[in-house]
């Protein structure tokens, strides 16, 4: 029996509750209703535990895979940083013979001229000096934090309101 058929026969149980109570033997009625209430509440309690141990399985795989990505991300990390190194010290060694193409059958390599780019020395001395025009402004941000703690100190505040959700907790 899966989890939704339990809820709605906990849901059909309940909407007989009142129908028992006009019944003629309801002292007997009622006893099966809650005995038939307990074995529901004990089959629903079951499968809840097996949904929250299969929840936990997928946690942890997924915090194995979210490792297993974090060590791959560090590798090529290594391996690109390792590449520049090599473009450099090939560039380099390139510059110093004046050689500007190598054309072999497993590569062909040549130096080109980058577009121009801009090189500022010292950015904060930059951003303290400049024209406006050369610099970006963000839009603001809101601070929930503050809002929260107005809020909670009992200020009203058009479009914030205080709410409280629910989550559910595995352990």
């Amino acid at each position: 029996m899966k989890l939704y058929e339990i809820k709605n026969d906990f849901a059909a149980l309940f909407d007989q509750f009142e129908e028992i109570s006009e019944e003629e033997n309801a002292e007997e009625m009622l006893e099966a209703w809650f005995d038939t209430l307990d074995g529901i509440e004990q089959k629903f309690q079951e499968k809840a535990v097996a949904v929250a141990v299969y929840i936990k399985n997928i946690t942890a795989e997924a915090e194995d895979l979210k490792a297993e990505e974090n060590a791959l991300k560090a590798r090529r990390r290594v391996k690109e940083n390792s590449a520049e190194r090599l473009k450099k010290y090939l560039l380099d060694g390139m510059t110093t013979v004046k050689l500007n193409k190598i054309d072999a059958p497993r590569a062909a390599i040549s130096i080109r001229n980058n577009p121009e780019s801009v090189f500022i020395a010292d950015e904060k001395e930059f951003i303290k000096n400049a024209n406006t025009s050369f610099l970006r402004q963000k839009p603001p941000e809101i601070d929930k934090t503050a809002v929260k703690t107005a809020l909670q100190a009992g200020k009203t505040i058009d479009g914030a309101k205080l709410i409280r959700t629910r989550s559910l907790q595995i352990k």
